[in-house]
């Protein structure tokens, strides 16, 4: 099962329509960029909005490497993870990053989303 899932889930590149202008967006319209980098900016050792917002992007977009998987879910939201950096961020299906951060749990997180969002 862990060899097909790793096949299943090897990084494709996000392919849907970017939309820099809905990242860290709620459904208001707001932004949640402030609140982000205050939760996970230390994941990063960055404290700047700016700063946080590029790895966030940078990593999102980069090519895929062999460290790093992704599924969409059946509503359009495409997840990643690099179980190398332990590196976790979702692009919504507006084409705003939703999240960016690394999980506590790590690959454990990563499984539970397979679980729970990943096309059956």
């Amino acid at each position: 099962k862990n060899n097909n899932d790793a096949i299943r889930y090897a990084d494709k590149a996000y392919n849907g329509e970017r939309n820099p202008n809905a990242d860290f967006t709620n459904k208001k319209g707001k932004t949640t960029l402030t609140k982000h980098v205050a939760d996970h900016g230390k994941d990063f050792g960055v404290t700047s909005e700016k700063e946080y917002l590029n790895l966030a992007q940078t990593f999102l977009e980069k090519t895929p490497t062999p460290t790093t998987q992704s599924f969409v879910s059946p509503e359009g939201t495409y997840f990643r993870y690099d179980t190398a950096t332990n590196e976790f961020g979702i692009i919504n299906k507006f084409g705003g990053v939703s999240t960016y951060f690394k999980p506590d749990e790590g690959l454990n997180y990563w499984l539970k989303q397979i679980s729970d969002y990943a096309p059956k």
